[in-house]
């Protein structure tokens, strides 16, 4: 049974689907066997993946509805060492549930006021949805488009910390290779971003949100 992995955040634009690529594409190419449900009307992630995404093989399925992507993300679970749920940029009862059922959630945040509000309110609605199922429901914060030294950046540490909110310490910089991946499908796998992913891979494992190492059967796909 592989983990499920719910990237949400009722903030639009604060690179959940971005989040999801570079997941996506660098733990396939570690071997492991990905599939990624795209939750969100838009569809960005699964038309992205339909027209333009030329990496590692990864299993794409869109549902919308509520009752299905739960159903849906467990069956894929059962075939995949990690599944990623990419769920809209608005409150919705199938981002709910997406989070209901997750064993782990990530939540995007950018250097702004709005977005460091959404965070906490996600991060508040994990923690409902923990106690309506009786059941420990672990989220992280990741930093998107983020300038390590920009004031904006600082002030949304002090906010988030205020709430006793630690970030993930590796956060995605505001990088132009972000943007080009939607153009182009190539996600990198090396270089900054490259880095940058297996950092944040690296620490979500330690948390144990990912596997420590691909099931055989995901290897013999890689291979």
């Amino acid at each position: 049974m592989g983990t499920i992995i719910t990237v949400a955040s009722g903030k639009g634009g604060c690179a959940k689907t971005t989040t999801v690529m570079i997941l996506a594409a660098n733990l396939a190419a570690k071997g492991f066997k990905v599939a990624v449900v795209d939750a969100d009307r838009n569809q960005s992630f699964a038309s992205w993946h339909a027209a333009a995404y030329e990496g590692p093989p990864l299993t794409c399925r869109s549902e919308v509805d509520h009752i299905k992507v739960v159903d849906l993300a467990a069956e894929l679970a059962e075939g995949h060492d990690i599944v990623l749920v990419d769920t809209a940029g608005f409150e919705n009862l199938t981002a709910a549930s997406a989070i209901g059922m997750a064993d782990h959630v990530l939540i995007p945040c950018m250097p702004d006021r709005g977005s460091v509000l959404e965070t906490m309110r996600t991060g508040r609605q994990v923690g409902s949805l923990s106690r309506a199922a009786r059941r420990s429901i672990p989220y992280s914060v990741v930093l998107t488009r983020w300038k390590p030294r920009g004031l904006s950046e600082r002030a949304a540490l002090e906010s988030l910390q205020e709430e006793k909110i630690t970030p993930l310490q590796q956060s995605f910089g505001d990088l132009a290779d972000f943007a080009k991946m939607s153009f182009s499908g190539m996600v990198p796998t090396s270089g900054k971003v490259g880095q940058q992913a297996s950092s944040l891979i690296e620490e979500l494992t330690g948390k144990g949100a990912i596997p420590l190492t691909p099931s055989t059967s995901a290897k013999e796909v890689a291979a």
